[in-house]
């Protein structure tokens, strides 16, 4: 767990405007201005033939590759802090288009710039910016394939059939709605897929773990998968068209700013993931993308650096040590890297020395110590890396094949897992080097196979996870052992990663939904949805002393990073610290 010290801020004042008829919330001004040295703003009015709530208004200026993005209160909106440049305005909502307009922003000054919306076509369309949502994709390319048949009916996606529930349970719960009904594999090569996931090979960690299917189970998901997704099957996918539940009182003093990767290469895709922060200010992630390696980016410039991976591995989670050296785990290549920033030098260890077990690397994490910590999503194993000595040590959990995935640690110093495929926290205790379980409530009370991803530890030493597969959040108080659970009020919610903020406030980076971060107060135990720049899944959030909170939207059309400014009238800087 990262200690962090804050100052409350103030809550704003609410007043009524009147749009089309229709009575809405919108909030007082966020700032006349800017509030950052040296950037402009621009403000408006968006009009439309009939009412609308929360249209997202986009701003990119395309030399720095930069987007803003704001939410309309009321009709009106505000987007502060620009850094100066030309841009071009643009706003989304379902139902509705809007022409593109070129405007020039300059340091100290607000642009006024008003946008007539038009009705559109309500037809699903995958898509950046578009109103409609490629559901349950996580971790994957966004869908643009033209032979694709896009559907708002669930049985036209994935038909009725004795296997479907087996299907849902244990694959879709990992892979979401759309991996299978994009894809068209004959009998023998689904027989081979369903063999690699479920069927113990060279020592290696199966993700479907003993008791999670049957025999009869797995003949009914062959059939299913062998009629309904087989090499002369139509590829197709689920849109999301209803609205996930919008506050416009919250989104009216939100702003995104979402900054695009470079690429490497004419035919480069990067694929951000994990950000994290030094001590500088800056923005670590990996890049998992076309060129595999580590990026940097300064906020307050917009520059990168890319270091690129001296051989093929997959690089995951990511940690930065109190001497700034930048650490993370690679899920290919069953090793973990260390990069000197001031050198460029980087250096990589074999995750198992031995070599006994094939390994992947996930999530590291730093102690008190220096120590990194990280956990082995295949080959069942908490590894550590001593700072002093360089010895790495392997701990395993008592239960087999759990997919250690995500990682935190509390002020006891105590290491706190997700269990992924066990749908279960861990802590290790690493003064006794012993494990404790802590299966999830839906463990319990639902005969499903349920997952967890990521969990954190808030200020108050409470652990907090979500249960991807089944749209819910759990608590759990370490000391007396008790859990909660809540279920978020949204279709195909798929809580990858949970974090507190200043105020112990939790946000939750959602997998399924096509890009959302969802703030969840524990006092009034309310969810406050903020739709993100881009569609795709957010697999890791990070969030700074003022509260921003910094994301990757991993499968969307473009590689980025981004940040939420969940109030941009309380921004101070486009740095970035914990």
């Amino acid at each position: 767990m990262r200690h962090r010290s804050f100052d409350r801020l103030p809550v704003h004042v609410m007043t009524f405007a009147l749009l089309g008829g229709v009575i809405a919330y919108a909030p007082s001004a966020a700032a006349e201005g800017p509030t950052i040295a040296g950037t402009g703003a621009v403000s408006g009015t968006v009009t439309a033939p009939k009412p609308f709530t929360a249209a997202q208004v986009y701003l990119r200026n395309a030399e720095k590759g930069v987007t803003f993005m704001v939410y309309t209160a009321g009709g009106k909106y505000q987007a502060i802090n620009l850094y100066p440049g030309e841009y071009e305005l643009t706003v989304g909502r379902r139902g509705f288009t809007s022409e593109p307009q070129t405007i020039s922003v300059k340091a100290g000054a607000t642009v006024k710039a008003d946008v007539a919306l038009k009705e559109a076509d309500l037809t699903p369309k995958p898509g950046v910016n578009g109103p409609s949502t490629v559901v349950g994709y996580p971790g994957r390319a966004t869908i643009t394939d033209k032979d694709v048949e896009f559907h708002t009916d669930y049985d036209r996606v994935n038909p009725p059939g004795p296997g479907r529930e087996v299907l849902e349970r244990v694959c879709m719960s990992c892979h979401g709605i759309n991996f299978y009904s994009l894809r068209q594999l004959d009998r023998a090569a689904w027989d081979a897929v369903i063999n690699t996931m479920s069927k113990r090979m060279n020592g290696a960690d199966v993700a479907v773990p003993p008791g999670k299917m049957s025999p009869k189970d797995r003949q009914l998901l062959l059939d299913y998968l062998a009629t309904n997704m087989g090499p002369n099957s139509k590829k197709r996918a689920l849109m999301l068209t209803e609205d996930m539940p919008l506050d416009e009182g919250a989104l009216g003093k939100a702003m995104y700013v979402e900054y695009e990767m470079p690429k490497v290469g004419p035919n480069g895709r990067p694929i951000g993931q994990n950000p994290y922060f030094d001590n500088d200010g800056n923005v670590w992630m990996t890049d998992r993308g076309s060129r595999n390696g580590i990026v940097k980016l300064d906020p307050r410039t917009v520059t990168w650096e890319t270091y690129p991976l001296p051989e093929r591995g997959i690089p995951h989670g990511i940690t930065v040590d109190s001497k700034g050296i930048v650490w993370w785990g690679e899920t290919v290549g069953s090793k973990f890297g260390r990069l000197d920033p001031k050198t460029g030098k980087m250096d990589r260890y074999a995750i198992d020395p031995s070599g006994v077990f094939k390994t992947r690397g996930h999530d590291p994490i730093v102690d008190a110590e220096d120590n990194i910590w990280l956990t082995v999503i295949r080959g069942n194993r908490l590894a550590k890396y001593d700072a002093k000595t360089g010895k790495i040590s392997l701990y395993e959990p008592p239960t087999l094949s759990s997919y250690p995935y995500g990682a935190d640690k509390d002020k006891q110093g105590n290491i706190w897992i997700s269990q992924f495929t066990q749908c279960r926290m861990a802590k290790f205790d690493p003064k006794e080097e012993v494990f404790t379980e802590y299966p999830a409530l839906t463990a319990y009370e639902e005969d499903q196979f349920c997952l967890i991803r990521r969990g954190s530890v808030d200020h108050n030493g409470i652990v907090w996870y979500g249960v991807f597969s089944n749209g819910k959040i759990g608590k759990l108080d370490p000391a007396t052992g008790k859990m909660v659970e809540y279920k978020m009020p949204a279709a195909f919610a798929e809580p990858y990663d949970i974090w507190p903020d200043k105020d112990n406030n939790m946000w939750i980076a959602d997998g399924a939904m096509g890009g959302a971060i969802i703030k969840f107060d524990q006092k009034t135990e309310k969810f406050t949805f903020y739709p993100a720049v881009q569609r795709g899944d957010l697999p890791k959030i990070e969030i700074t002393r003022e509260g921003a909170i910094w994301y990757n939207p991993r499968s969307a059309l473009k590689g980025a990073v981004g940040v939420l400014y969940p109030d941009m009238s309380k921004m101070t800087t486009f740095e970035a610290r914990y």
